[in-house]
């Protein structure tokens, strides 16, 4: 098995647990307080990964961290919305809705890297948000 398919099967079930893990938090404590404990958890790991990674870190840039910090900020603003997302609907339905995020992300490849998808991965993302109506379906 190539590594980085390793690495994406660990991604997926990491990702998995972590859309999971917040609804049963929010049955005892509401979104804020979920989401600032959640960020604990995040700086305690960050603080973990720098002191184990420090020794391998490369050369500075600063067109490297300013996006580096946007991804910090998005990922938990992102969360902060997907707290209130599970307070009021079903995980089952929110979560697959907001792993549509990779449209978003081949959106913005597309226009700002000037990527270029194929035919059939155009189809997948088109069958991806029919995905989202069938979801959404009540």
């Amino acid at each position: 098995m190539k590594e980085w398919v390793l690495y994406s099967a660990l991604a997926l079930v990491m990702w998995g647990l972590w859309a999971f893990f917040p609804k049963m938090a929010l049955s005892c404590l509401e979104p804020k307080t979920a989401f600032m404990y959640e960020v604990l958890g995040g700086t305690v790991t960050a603080l973990l990964a720098f002191l184990i990674l420090r020794p391998q870190l490369g050369g500075v840039e600063i067109r490297g961290i300013i996006p580096a910090v946007l991804t910090g900020v998005m990922g938990y603003l992102g969360l902060l919305c997907f707290m209130y997302a599970i307070r009021g609907g079903k995980i089952c339905v929110v979560a697959p809705l907001t792993a549509l995020y990779p449209v978003v992300t081949v959106a913005l490849a597309m226009i700002f890297l000037k990527e270029r998808i194929n035919v059939v991965q155009m189809a997948g993302i088109i069958l991806a948000l029919v995905s989202a109506v069938l979801i959404s379906y009540e």
